[in-house]
C-alpha cells in the first residue's frame, strides 16, 4: 500500500463525512414519509376547499430543498452539510393556479395591429372590438 493511500485511509475527516452520510441517509427516509404526508394532506384540502394549504405548501417546498441539499452533500457535490448544521432553507411559495385549469388553459394575451401603425399592441381587444370583425381583420 503507498503512502498517499494509507493517508487517504487514515484522513479523519473522511471518516467523519461517512458518519454525516450516514446520518442524512436516514434522515432523507424521514423526509420522504413527510413529503408523502404533506401530498396526502395537501389532497384532502384541496378535495375540501377548492384551493391548497399556504404552510403545507411551505412545508414540502422546504423539506424538497432540504433533501436535494442533503443529495448534493451525499453524492459529494457539495461539502456544505445541509440543516441543522445550516439554516433551513428558504421558501418561497408561488401563488397556486385554480384546480381544474392547467397552464395551457390559459389564454395569452393576443396581439393586435392597427392598421394606421406598424407596431403590435398588446392589450387585449375590448367587447366591442370583438363582437365587429371589420374592425378585427383577424376575427
Amino acid at each position: 500500500m503507498n503512502d498517499e493511500t494509507k493517508a487517504n485511509l487514515l484522513n479523519p475527516d473522511t471518516w467523519m463525512r461517512l458518519l454525516y452520510m450516514i446520518l442524512f441517509a436516514l434522515l432523507l427516509v424521514l423526509a420522504r414519509l413527510v413529503i408523502l404526508a404533506v401530498a396526502v394532506l395537501q389532497f384532502v384540502f384541496v378535495l375540501v376547499t377548492a384551493k391548497p394549504n399556504t404552510s403545507l405548501l411551505e412545508l414540502g417546498q422546504g423539506v424538497s430543498k432540504w433533501a436535494l441539499q442533503a443529495f448534493l452533500f451525499l453524492t459529494y457535490n457539495s461539502d456544505e452539510k445541509p440543516y441543522p448544521f445550516t439554516d433551513w432553507p428558504e421558501t418561497q411559495v408561488i401563488e397556486p393556479q385554480e384546480p381544474g385549469r392547467s397552464r395551457e388553459d390559459v389564454k395569452p394575451t393576443t396581439t393586435s395591429v392597427s392598421s394606421s401603425e406598424d407596431v403590435p399592441s398588446f392589450i387585449t381587444p375590448s367587447e366591442g372590438e370583438k363582437d365587429n370583425p371589420e374592425d378585427n381583420p383577424k376575427a
